[in-house]
């Protein structure tokens, strides 16, 4: 009896360090890492949620702080899984994984959409959209700019049309010169408004100008939690997508 007891306990004490850590989802993002903003945060679960709602596909938005010694690969299928990203129906599900101490990403395919989105689209997204804004670490622009392009091209090949809220921020337009990363517009070396978001290449009225639309334009609808009523119970991933690191 005691040899089982001893048996039952170690188990127990391997189990939780191989599990899945649990995540703390906010409408569709769970932001472990803390790299979003609230504002961003809203901006993204509302266009989510429009996805959602039109097709029935799920884009779960994952930032990590550690994989815990797990791949990403793993780890992005074990997150579509257990919390049954996507529609039953359609398993339309996606996964963008974002691993900070690791510099890795993935994004991962439910069944539904394998066939649908090609690889090399995704690869794509990634390469342009992503890491070229991770390799500068603003995680945050990155995520925003991957997750809109992910749910543009979900909503294509569903057949749908989704409203974006938010500002998608620029696609990343640089140059190598002289073995340095500098902008293509002002061929500065130092980070300029392309690069980070801080002020350089735009027009000096650019800034005014925005100032004044976002006193005078409706404010932002505001994602309702309460509302939101979880993923949808799909779930099934086989492995389909891409990764990258930085």
């Amino acid at each position: 009896m005691k040899k089982w007891l001893v048996i039952c306990l170690l188990l127990f004490a391997v189990l939780p360090a191989n599990a899945l850590q649990q995540l703390n989802f906010k409408g569709f993002i769970a932001d472990e890492a803390n790299i979003l903003s609230e504002q961003v945060k809203n901006d993204l679960n509302m266009t989510l949620w429009d996805l959602q709602k039109k097709s029935g596909a799920d884009i779960a938005v994952v930032t990590l702080q550690s994989l815990d010694g797990k791949s990403v690969e793993e780890t992005a299928l074990e997150i579509g899984r257990t919390y049954k990203i996507g529609s039953k129906e359609k398993n339309n599900g996606v996964v963008f994984l974002t691993a900070l101490s690791e510099r890795k990403m993935r994004i991962e395919l439910g069944y539904g959409l394998e066939n649908k989105i090609s690889v090399s689209t995704l690869e794509s997204i990634r390469d342009d959209d992503i890491l070229p804004y991770y390799r500068q670490s603003n995680y945050q622009s990155g995520i925003a700019r991957g997750t809109y392009q992910l749910a543009n091209a979900v909503a294509e090949v569903e057949g749908v049309n989704i409203t974006v809220q938010g500002i998608v921020p620029d696609n990343v337009k640089s140059v190598s010169y002289g073995g340095r990363e500098v902008c293509s517009t002002c061929k500065r070396g130092e980070f300029c408004s392309y690069h980070r978001g801080r002020y350089g290449c735009y027009p000096w009225w650019i800034w005014p100008l925005a100032i004044i639309l976002s006193i005078f334009c409706p404010r932002r609808r505001r994602f309702n939690y309460g509302s939101f009523g979880g993923f949808g119970g799909g779930g099934g991933f086989g492995g389909s997508g891409c990764s990258g690191s930085w």
